[in-house]
């Protein structure tokens, strides 16, 4: 009787009408807008607004004349910047829905499954070691630390998903439990680097283990870019499958979803987004927790809202906490992690608190 209503009232909120879908994404779109649009503008120089459009030509090369100094502002330091949050913040919030629908567990965060502490593992081990690697072209360089870190990354989502892979089937628990090991394999091993390392490399370590949006250039983003565009996609893909898996797996297989391959897809798709995202950001806590359970908070529990209204919710969060980090010591620049730690770390104990009968 139970899994009847469940059943009825997932149906009921995917089969909600389209304008209404259309509308709620079309509001988180715009606030989304209005934050990069801040975003932009929000820096030591100031910008008027229309710097953005001449910087957006200069960037897209429809207008190799718009050279002057806001313009060039624009499309060199700030639009890279804005748009790296964009796609870190997708990437995180739709990974995070993905995850919390496959677990059907509003406390699942992709770093859970190890692939940030696997990245930030990869990215330690090229600013310790990166300088005895002479063979690698110079103009290879740019993106050495980033193909470290979503290779560290990819390395921690195949353990993973290896350890929870038998015969034939993929046990979530399994995955989830060989994740936190992976997280304390990872912290052991990048403590044992940090202990290596000098000044200057141990500055470096702690930054990006803190996440940050700065320092991004075009050449250095677009490949993660690209990987994400295309990994949330595919997440998209299976919105209605995920609402079949909230039924019960039993129920679903019965209703005509794959639940192997399913599970097989939100954990790689996931693990891919978010690798591609550390990679170029560093660990940025908490966007992938937070963002999905307001959006069921807000819109319900149907993953066709929840998927693409996580990423746009998630876009706000990082822009916003962007925006934070930069004003609130300038001229200097507050790590990205920090501003998200203390707004996602409160967040989280009042989810264990709402959610405390869950727990044994």
């Amino acid at each position: 009787m139970e899994s009847s209503v469940h059943t009825n009232s997932i149906f009921y909120l995917s089969n909600r009408s389209k304008t209404k879908r259309v509308f709620a994404l079309s509001i988180l779109g715009g606030v989304a807008l209005v934050s990069l649009i801040i975003s932009i503008l929000t820096g030591p120089v100031e910008i008027p607004i229309s710097a953005i459009w001449q910087g957006l030509k200069r960037t897209l090369g429809a207008d190799p004349t718009a050279m002057s100094g806001s313009s060039a502002i624009v499309s060199v330091i700030r639009l890279p910047r804005v748009f790296l949050g964009v796609f870190v913040g997708a990437a995180l919030g739709i990974s995070g829905a993905a995850l919390q629908g496959l677990f059907r567990n509003p406390l699942v965060d992709p770093g859970l499954i190890g692939v940030s502490s696997g990245g930030a593992l990869g990215a330690s081990i090229w600013i310790i070691f990166g300088s005895t690697l002479t063979f690698i072209p110079e103009f290879l360089m740019v993106f050495a630390l980033p193909v470290f870190a979503f290779l560290g990354s990819l390395f921690a989502m195949v353990l993973v998903y290896r350890i929870g892979f038998k015969r034939g089937h993929v046990s979530v628990a399994a995955m989830l439990l060989s994740g936190i090991a992976i997280n304390a394999i990872a912290a052991a091993a990048l403590g044992f680097l940090v202990f290596m390392s000098d000044d200057t490399q141990l500055r470096s370590i702690n930054f990006w283990t803190l996440g940050s949006l700065g320092g991004a250039i075009w050449t250095k983003i677009w490949p993660s870019m690209l990987v994400v565009a295309v990994a949330s996609t595919l997440i998209l893909r299976d919105a209605k499958n995920l609402n079949l898996f909230a039924i019960g797996e039993t129920d679903a297989k019965h209703l005509g979803c794959d639940t192997a391959k399913l599970k097989r897809r939100m954990i790689i798709l996931p693990a891919m987004t978010t690798a591609a995202a550390v990679s170029v950001s560093g660990i940025i806590g908490f966007i992938g927790l937070v963002a999905p359970h307001l959006i069921r908070l807000m819109l319900g529990t149907d993953h066709r809202l929840v998927l693409p209204g996580s990423a746009l919710l998630g876009v706000i969060l990082v822009l916003t906490a962007d925006i934070l980090a930069r004003v609130a010591v300038s001229p200097a620049e507050l790590p990205l992690g920090i501003i998200t730690s203390l707004i996602g770390a409160p967040f989280f104990i009042w989810l264990l608190v709402r959610y405390k009968g869950w727990m044994p």
